[in-house]
């Protein structure tokens, strides 16, 4: 009967080692992946010294350098680049770099799964939420050709998951008193960052304004957010064209959006033609609009993005649009900020949020 119970005892240890040992050894598998690391806008290339200085660094500095759409400096020679390059070599790339938010790895190499070069997208490959982009090649010139085929893809998913990030750091921390009355006046679910404030919400116009504080040299300057809601009777599809948007906007603008000048208000910047673009918008027609802003009589100025999307159910067309001021500051991440808030916009029972990590 010892020797029995010795067996057992004997069996179920030899089990939990068989377990644990088991359970280490797929540690990868069955483990969350960490959160991802690096700066917002930031992307992390993996190559060696004589691709990045090669046709192959100089394409994807072309495509990913590019200015980001619609900032006041986009013609000037410090413009702002729609992503900022960090370059590491293959044995530079360990556990501290892998977890990073956006990575393009590179491969030139003949073997048999580069015969034809390739770019193929991924997600999460090694942190939560990660972009993972591998490109493979036998030659420098065929895989520099294959990224600039796949240019505007890239551009686009990046900045996309670059936007979607930020609204799921505002979903941390909303004014949920201001959610609950823009969803009782408008019908609608909109994420209202904490600090808000509600100048005007009713079914003319709505304008909330966020006041922010950011530090740069020795001092603390004011950076303003603001968000606006507006929307018409649909009548026909010449309501969707540019020009009758900015004329909307700047009929609004001036009449509900004072400046802090006598006889200021809010109006288009005409000297630098706003970018249209027609986009599927959670399953349905949208336009969206990027241009710069100013205040007539005074000298405020910056820019905006703008979300126009029809309302079947009430047979109307919605616009919400953000817009940023920060005079001290780059303008790339409010916009970017602005815009995942703005495109949190969905119909009261549409669950599409569209928030990633």
């Amino acid at each position: 009967m010892r020797e029995r119970n010795m067996l057992k005892v004997f069996a179920t240890v030899i089990g939990l080692i068989w377990l644990i040992s088991g359970c280490g050894s797929q540690e990868g598998a069955r483990s969350p992946l960490p959160s991802k690391v690096g700066p917002q806008g930031e992307v992390l290339v993996v190559c060696s010294d004589a691709v990045w200085e090669g046709e192959v660094g100089d394409t994807i500095r072309k495509i990913l350098q590019r200015p980001y759409a619609v900032l006041p400096q986009m013609y000037a020679e410090t413009y702002e680049p729609m992503f900022d390059l960090v370059h590491k070599n293959r044995h530079e790339f360990n556990k501290f770099w892998k977890p990073h938010r956006n990575i393009i790895d590179i491969e030139i190499a003949d073997r048999v799964d580069t015969q034809e070069p390739t770019v193929v997208f991924y997600t999460e490959k090694y942190s939560r939420g990660q972009i993972y982009i591998e490109g493979k090649a036998r030659t420098r010139r065929e895989l520099a050709a294959k990224f600039a085929e796949r240019a505007n893809e890239m551009v686009s998913l990046l900045n996309d998951v670059e936007v979607k990030r930020t609204t799921y750091v505002t979903k941390l921390s909303v004014d949920e008193v201001i959610q609950r009355e823009i969803n009782k006046v408008w019908g609608v679910d909109l994420l209202i960052p904490m600090g808000s404030f509600g100048v005007r919400i009713d079914t003319s116009f709505t304008w909330i304004d966020r006041q922010l504080t950011r530090f740069r040299g020795s001092d603390n300057h004011d950076v303003q957010e603001g968000f606006f809601i507006h929307s018409e009777p649909y009548i026909g599809p010449e309501q969707f064209t540019l020009d009758h948007l900015l004329a909307r906007r700047d009929e609004l603008t001036k009449r509900y959006v004072s400046g802090p000048t006598e006889n200021s208000y809010m109006q288009i910047e005409r000297r630098l033609i706003p970018s249209y673009e027609e986009i599927l918008f959670k399953g349905g027609f949208a336009a969206e609009v990027r241009g710069l802003w100013r205040m007539e009589n005074d000298f405020m100025g910056g820019p905006y993005y703008s979300l126009t999307f029809y309302d079947e159910p009430n047979t109307r067309l919605i616009t919400v649009e953000g817009y940023a001021y920060a005079p001290y500051f780059d303008k790339r991440q409010y916009m970017r900020e602005v815009e995942g808030i703005v495109k949190s916009v969905s119909l009261l029972g549409d669950d599409k949020t569209g928030v990633v990590e």
